[in-house]
């Protein structure tokens, strides 16, 4: 049995600022007119209601051995921010989820054919409610000799 690539899996930082994003979703393709993207925010911006998340469409291949698969890198420090007082762009925690647009959802449940709350599997880390997170200019702690696990 072979191991998932982590390294692909989930939100990391690849480098200041960059954040790839990672994602197997099993029998979503885009030959069946699936479109995904992930939405991401900045923590601090989270509850203003004139501050929404960003999108950014992934793109989908197939991996040989683990199938649908769905990836973006985002560059946070390019992108400008959505409003003058936003804290996007800024070091720290940013949350995020999955939008899936899938064309044979029902419009009755789901507005638009948009599955929008999709948490990942694949998180290191987790915000506030049911949203994934990621820090970004995460600096892992650094134990003083004296200390001891």
């Amino acid at each position: 049995m072979k191991f998932l690539p982590l390294d692909r899996l989930g939100a990391h930082e690849a480098s200041p600022g960059v954040v790839d994003f990672g994602l197997f979703l099993p029998w979503v393709s885009a030959e069946n007119g699936n479109r995904l993207w992930v939405k991401i925010i900045h923590e601090k911006d989270q509850f203003i209601q004139n501050i929404q998340p960003l999108m950014f469409e992934m793109a989908h291949s197939n991996d040989p051995d683990y199938g649908d698969y769905w990836s973006v890198e985002v560059n946070i420090l390019s992108v400008p921010k959505p409003t003058p007082q936003s804290a996007w762009g800024s070091l720290g925690q940013y949350v995020y989820r999955y939008c899936l647009q899938n064309p044979n959802l029902n419009d009755d449940i789901y507005p638009n054919k948009l599955l929008d709350r999709i948490i990942d599997p694949y998180a290191r880390e987790f915000g506030v409610g049911k949203l994934s997170a990621i820090t970004l200019g995460y600096k892992p702690y650094t134990w003083s000799n004296n200390e001891t696990l």
